[in-house]
């Protein structure tokens, strides 16, 4: 795993450089409230890996997808409802995870977003069985927290200043 910070919104020439077999490209959002606390989502039984564990709210980026930004627009909305509200940042990185058990290296573009008001839902309950927000350390202390969400955490902590 690694990741590069950025410094203006991430373009497909950013990511010219990943050239890894089985490579998918994906977005991310790293969301917290006005405390720090991190909203992480508990994936479902039919979710294409990390099953029961928690991770950040993402996708994979679709051809039809006009930028990064769009992308991750549409996956909240997919994944959490239009009832929440969140405060999106340009992206600030990129992330680079191989995840064995499905043979895929993912290529994530990393936005982080301040969650503002309403109500997180359920739009795909077999692909997500809840929402919750965990501190800092209990993000990554939690066994219920997959290994590659702890450190986009940690990553996201040391190298993302508003």
């Amino acid at each position: 795993m690694d990741y590069k910070v950025l410094d203006h919104e991430a373009t497909l020439e950013d990511i010219k450089n990943y050239k890894y077999e089985n490579q998918k490209i994906g977005v991310i959002v790293h969301i917290e409230d006005k405390d720090g606390n991190i909203l992480l989502q508990q994936r479902g039984v039919k979710s294409r890996d990390e099953n029961g564990l928690y991770e950040d709210i993402g996708g994979k980026f679709e051809e039809c997808d006009l930028s990064f930004k769009d992308t991750i627009i549409r996956e909240m909305e997919e994944e959490a409802g239009t009832d929440v509200k969140i405060e999106l940042s340009d992206s600030i990185g990129i992330f680079h995870c191989y995840k064995k058990n499905i043979d895929i290296n993912w290529i994530f573009i990393i936005y982080y977003g301040r969650y503002i008001e309403g109500e997180f839902k359920i739009m795909e309950p077999d692909k997500c069985e809840g929402y919750k927000f965990f501190s800092y350390d209990e993000s990554i202390s939690s066994d219920k927290v997959s290994d590659s969400c702890k450190f986009l955490i940690k990553s996201v902590k040391e190298n993302y200043h508003e």
